[in-house]
């Protein structure tokens, strides 16, 4: 630092892409709404849209900005050239185009100067054109006040690894000699697990201290890379987070972060793998590297997740890309409908995932029963002959995969076809597939707390035959069960469904189940969306969700209880 150059309190490094719609918005959250002693670093990485024309007026304007051209390309390489010209005690992040919320500044440093920690930690939101959330809101890490913690101490801390919602002490990070890599995507995930890691102390503070703007479409710096190329940049990245977690011996910490991956970063960028364009004939370094972390990984905590989410990540380490698109379509990833694989090529991806040796027998099992069994016994039209044979060879080596139903209540349906499967009887195997037509319920009326369903049942289905509704959550028939039996009310069939008989909060569709002298029957209910109504306002503990039109299927939604909302609600404010 040569003489007479001053030393604020904190340095804020804004490396900034083609953000002109918003750099001045940016710029002023700091300049004009944080009360403290700062500059703001400002490197722009090859703008062309003319931020860097706005920026450079901005620095001849106030003096606390400088502006400079970045040496190399990429948001790493800029981050950590701004970070050789900080001049500050402090160290700040920001996007170019995201808001720093008045006071930000002012509660971290007042934080770290009272408590001597090498970093502190804040609260943020995310927000777009159409709404603002929080992402913290269910994690208990920004909850409460606290100094002088260790990562151990505060595990929850590793599920968020950006950049910009904390302070971190220049010194301490020039002395831990932490960088951004010059990686396409997921390139401030090392350095914040670096510094959680190496921090001395660590404090948090629960006030809000970033708003991260959701942009739509690719125009950000981190969408711009290929799917294949994104996917193996972050985990490449999360090897090596894994890597230096990897030093403690700490269970808490372990399954935190493990819970955090495979549930969330490591499943979202899997995901986008699954559904990206393949390159034909370019060998994609994704399967390589997805094995080498899933080496890594608590067992435990992978074995926790749905069979069918073990399958995704099985089928990504063996390239199967195609497959891994199917099952996910196959559990409504993304929230959309269900659309079952055809039955082979179900088979097939249970085969290919077991195979791997990451599914434990519990979860080959699951896998098999949801992929297979529910397929084949869920299905409107029977199999072919030639599929109901290829199924049977198929699973001739794995009858022990089909001996037991995983589920607690079973479909009547599924408990045929698995005995055909255990039998190798391609013949029982049609005739298990031959589903019930979905039957169209008159009337769905939702109270607060509970919902009458009124059926028009046709005589040769319900004549001496006893009715009983079962619920289950969508894309997950495992889960069904019991929740109301039907019964003849003059000319109508009608049931009652309250609240309490769904278990868990969520989304969970009807379905009727006929037992009759000769056999069970188990039929899907759909429903004109206009014959849906809502009594007693959208606040009980039952309403319904969707906005599809025309017939869909019969589904309720069970709100959290009023101390839970409570709850939430105390946490956002």
């Amino acid at each position: 630092m040569t003489d007479g150059e001053r030393t604020p309190a904190i340095s804020v490094v804004v490396p900034t892409h083609d953000v002109v719609e918003w750099v001045d918005d940016c710029l002023t959250s700091m300049l004009d709404d944080q009360d403290v002693d700062l500059e703001v670093v400002v490197v722009d990485d090859g703008s062309r849209d003319g931020t860097w024309e706005r920026v450079t007026a901005r620095a001849a304007a106030d003096p606390r900005v400088r502006a400079f051209r970045a040496p190399g390309v990429g948001g790493g390489q800029a981050r950590n050239f701004g970070v050789e010209q900080a001049r500050g005690e402090f160290l700040a992040f920001a996007d170019g185009d995201d808001l720093v919320p008045r006071g930000a500044y002012a509660a971290m440093l007042a934080s770290a100067r009272s408590s001597g920690s090498d970093m502190v930690v804040g609260d943020f939101l995310k927000f777009s054109a159409l709404q603002t959330w929080s992402p913290t809101e269910r994690w208990t890490g920004f909850a409460e006040r606290a100094q002088g913690l260790t990562l151990t101490d505060r595990p929850q801390l590793v599920r968020n690894r950006a950049c910009w919602n904390r302070l971190f002490r220049t010194r301490f990070w020039r002395e831990q000699a932490i960088a951004y890599p010059s990686v396409p995507r997921s390139n401030d995930i090392v350095p914040m697990v670096t510094a959680l890691v190496a921090a001395r102390t660590i404090d948090v503070v629960p006030d809000l201290v970033y708003l991260y703007r959701e942009r739509p479409g690719g125009t950000s710096m981190t969408a711009q890379a290929s799917a294949d190329a994104a996917v193996a940049s972050y985990l490449t990245q999360e090897l090596l987070c894994a890597r230096l977690l990897g030093s403690y011996d700490d269970d808490q910490l372990a399954a935190t972060y493990w819970q955090m991956v495979l549930n969330a970063d490591g499943w979202v960028h899997l995901r986008r793998y699954a559904r990206g364009a393949q390159t034909p004939g370019e060998q994609s370094a994704v399967p390589q590297l997805l094995t080498e972390l899933l080496s890594l990984r608590r067992t435990y905590t992978f074995s926790r997740l749905r069979p069918e989410k073990q399958a995704v990540y099985a089928l990504g380490t063996l390239g199967e890309v195609e497959l891994a698109r199917e099952v996910l379509d196959a559990i409504g990833d993304g929230g959309t409908d269900p659309v079952p694989m055809d039955p082979v090529r179900a088979m097939r991806a249970t085969l290919a995932a077991a195979g791997t040796g990451l599914l434990d027998e519990r979860a080959q099992r699951g896998l098999a029963y949801a992929l297979v069994v529910e397929n084949v016994a869920g299905r409107a039209v029977p199999v072919d002959e030639g599929t109901a044979a290829e199924l049977v060879a198929l699973a001739a080596p794995h009858t022990a995969w089909f001996t037991t139903s995983v589920a607690p209540v079973e479909r009547p349906q599924d408990r045929l076809a698995r005995a055909a499967l255990v039998a190798g009887d391609a013949h029982a195997l049609r005739e298990a597939s031959r589903g019930g037509e979905p039957q169209v319920v008159q009337s769905l009326v939702v109270g607060r707390t509970a919902a009458q369903v009124e059926l028009g049942l046709p005589a040769d289905l319900a004549a001496g035959a006893t009715l009983e509704l079962r619920a289950y959550k969508p894309g997950r028939p495992e889960t069904q069960r019991p929740v109301g039996r039907v019964r003849r009310d003059g000319e109508r069939w009608v049931a009652r469904v309250g609240a309490s008989a769904l278990p868990s909060e969520g989304t969970w569709a009807l379905e009727l189940l006929v037992t009759a002298p000769d056999g069970e029957l188990q039929v899907p209910l759909v429903v004109q969306r206009s014959a849906v109504r809502l009594e007693g306002g959208r606040l009980g503990r039952l309403t319904v969700r969707g906005k599809g039109t025309g017939l869909v299927t019969v589904t309720l939604f069970r709100r959290p209880s009023v101390v839970r909302r409570a709850v939430r609600a105390l946490r956002r404010r």
